[in-house]
């Protein structure tokens, strides 16, 4: 791709030569030399003064101020450049193309109504009663237990298993080998019998929702557990039965929701964090890693430590922990002087 044309597609001036080719995009961070032929994200004085191979960059995705440190580059507004960006490497993505085909080895229960331009890879197993919309995609090994929903443009990777009567929306990416709809850890003990308590409800998702690999999200016993609207999971999230979370909220990897969480609209869970059963976080707060929630949270709020407080009180009793010795030597000193 040329760089004016580039240039073009994202509304953007350039400087320097248009007919430049442009055969990728890559980052300064790598430890290797930087390659003249591809274009370099480079939109802070900050970014570029940490990065010394920056002043080797021949073609730079930049903002105004600092277009003049390069050859060629193609200039983008300050505010939202970020946006730009992922423009730019979506243009140069390599997605794999689907042909919209129903596989011969995939295995699809007569009931089970599929969309236009529905993609079905071997060996999945579709049951009764499934209904995909218009252009998802199934790969292969997928399976849809009966009575599942999945909304249109909706893709599940290999190994995805929804279980029965669980219900996603449009547009969701569902990463491999991540189970929905599992038995909550529902079980009662009563004169030496462990009983298991049904669970007999199901999981809702909203639309345009990315879960990544190994991810859990377990059926409520009654209703629904549910996931918002623009809400991503990293990999290996668990999410107890009877949760309700909200929209636009990020959940980083190995967090854990016990039961009967409510994750507000816009809140922030780092990875390894865990919020205890029945809590409810605030809209827009924030758990920060290896965290232990076990109190609901405020709005707009961080919290961290185990058991989490809010990061300003965390903050100063950690800057108190270095006077513990000498006080703890002088609280004896004092005890053994009374006695």
């Amino acid at each position: 791709m040329k760089l004016k044309d580039l240039a073009e597609q994202l509304g953007a001036s350039f400087t320097g030569s248009g007919d430049l080719e442009i055969n990728g995009i890559k980052d300064l961070e790598h430890h290797t030399p930087v390659d003249p032929s591809s274009i370099y994200y480079v939109a802070s004085k900050k970014y570029l003064a940490k990065h010394k191979k920056a002043s080797d960059v021949k073609i730079a995705l930049t903002i105004d101020s600092l277009a003049s440190q390069f050859p060629n580059a193609i200039i983008i507004p300050e505010e939202g450049s970020k946006v730009k960006f992922i423009q730019v490497v979506s243009l140069f993505e390599k997605k794999p193309k689907y042909n919209a085909t129903i596989s011969e080895k995939a295995s699809i229960h007569p009931t089970a109504k599929l969309g236009k331009d529905v993609t079905i890879m071997d060996f999945a197993v579709i049951q009764e009663n499934v209904v995909i919309g218009d252009r998802a995609v199934i790969y292969p090994n997928v399976v849809l237990e009966s009575n599942v929903e999945i909304g249109e443009e909706t893709v599940l990777k290999s190994g995805v298993v929804v279980y029965y009567n669980c219900k996603l929306g449009k547009r969701n990416l569902i990463h491999s080998n991540t189970v929905i709809g599992a038995d909550g850890f529902g079980f009662y003990d009563y004169a030496g019998v462990r009983y298991k308590v049904p669970q007999i409800g199901n999981v809702i998702v909203g639309d345009e929702v990315e879960m990544g690999a190994h991810c859990t999200v377990d059926r409520a016993a009654l209703e629904s557990t549910t996931i918002g609207n623009f809400t991503k999971f990293d990999d290996h999230v668990h999410v107890g039965h009877n949760c309700r979370v909200g929209n636009y909220v990020y959940i980083a990897g190995a967090t854990v929701l016990a039961g009967s969480v409510t994750i507000e609209d816009g809140c922030f869970l780092a990875g390894q964090s865990a919020v205890a059963e029945h809590l409810t976080m605030k809209k827009g707060s924030i758990l920060m890693g290896l965290s232990g929630l076990t109190e609901d949270s405020k709005e707009k709020t961080a919290y961290f430590g185990i058991p989490a407080r809010p990061a300003l009180e965390m903050h100063r009793i950690h800057s108190s922990l270095p006077m513990l010795p000498e006080l703890a030597k002088d609280y004896s000193k004092r005890k053994k002087q009374e006695s």
